[in-house]
């Protein structure tokens, strides 16, 4: 075979291999699509103290895992406890003057019934008068000085009335629905809540992360003070081509690779996915539009964010961040599907190595 004939041939052959190749990634890409755009993601939650005042307490250390509810920091409850004091005093106070004015009310009771009684005499003393007037018994002056005796008992007992009535409503409802009660214990109750939250506790599990905090910081309400990474609650987002999700169903078979665990294909489903982009959202913002210019024949083709859940657990020496590689399988082919575990696996082996 001449050299010619021998090159022909090899170009042929190289000629049929790369149209299996693009072949194989054209069907590939469409029904078992594959992105490098994919991570572990763990919430983290910035720990923050609800109150001000120095750090006296630190009862963690960087990296620990800590359970939801133990104690991260103590703040000097000092001002605190004093603050719960000085409202205990002031429901002790109010209570004393319910009492104070449930005795004046009694008081004030019995001198409506005193008024009572001293207006009837009065007026029965006129009519007994009025009576004997016209028998010339008694004088006219007699009988003036009891009408007016009349009219300033009616008198006393309405002013006797409205200082009752004065009384009770200084007074309010009787018990827990008292206003002054009411007041005081709410006063007692936001400061024993200020108090608790001198103790700053973890709302989740999860591990210490960052931490740079020691004691003697003057710490401000809400002011960040650490980080919390959550534990059991870690998800995978990956960025697919638009295009390829096309053919994809939801709870479609999924798997993962992630660089830091080359050669290890792990099944997963895929859980839901995004509506939209950033780009693509509406802002009322009152400005005209900004359409794109770009002078490229091929364009970027837009990226959309699923999320797929791992059908065991994720392994704990992953951080939050860490790369990982992700293929949706459209199809049910064995073969296809055969294929595309054994490609990720060399991908995986690749991302390791570079």
């Amino acid at each position: 075979m001449t050299a010619d004939k021998h090159f022909n041939r090899w170009m042929r052959r190289a000629g049929a291999l790369f149209l299996l190749v693009l072949a194989y990634v054209l069907i590939a890409d469409m029904v078992i699509p594959m992105t490098p755009h994919a991570m572990v993601q763990r919430p983290v939650l910035t720990i923050a103290p609800r109150v001000a005042g120095e750090v006296t307490q630190v009862d963690v250390t960087n990296n620990q895992k800590v359970k939801a509810g133990q104690l991260l920091f103590r703040i000097d409850p000092s001002d605190y406890q004093l603050a719960v004091q000085k409202a205990e005093l002031a429901l002790s106070a109010a209570q004393q003057t319910n009492d104070n004015l449930r005795a004046q009310l009694a008081q004030a009771d019995a001198a409506v019934r005193a008024a009572e009684a001293g207006s009837s005499e009065k007026r029965r003393e006129f009519k007994r008068l009025q009576s004997l007037r016209a028998t010339k018994v008694v004088s006219q002056q007699a009988l003036d000085q009891a009408a007016t005796a009349v009219d300033t008992s009616a008198a006393q007992l309405v002013a006797a009335k409205e200082k009752r009535r004065a009384i009770r409503v200084q007074l309010g409802l009787e018990g827990d629905r008292n206003l002054l009660v009411r007041q005081a214990q709410n006063q007692l109750d936001s400061a024993r809540l200020a108090l608790a939250r001198t103790e700053v506790r973890a709302p989740e599990e999860g591990v210490v992360s960052n931490l740079q905090l020691v004691s003697g910081i003057q710490a401000q309400a809400k002011q960040s003070l650490m980080s919390l990474v959550v534990t059991g609650k870690e998800r995978i987002t990956a960025d697919f081509r638009e295009k390829t999700l096309s053919g994809i169903a939801d709870r479609a078979r999924a798997w993962v690779v992630f660089d830091a665990l080359p050669g290890r294909v792990y099944p997963a489903v895929l859980s839901s996915r995004d509506l939209g982009v950033a780009q693509g959202q509406l802002s009322p913002n009152g400005q005209l539009a900004a359409p794109e210019d770009s002078d490229r024949w091929v364009r970027d083709a837009q990226r959309v964010r699923v999320y797929v859940e791992l059908e065991q657990k994720l392994p704990p020496s992953l951080v939050t961040g860490s790369r990982a590689t992700v293929m949706l399988a459209g199809t049910d082919s064995g073969l296809l599907q055969w294929i595309g575990k054994t490609q990720m696996r060399i991908i995986s082996l690749l991302h390791y190595v570079y």
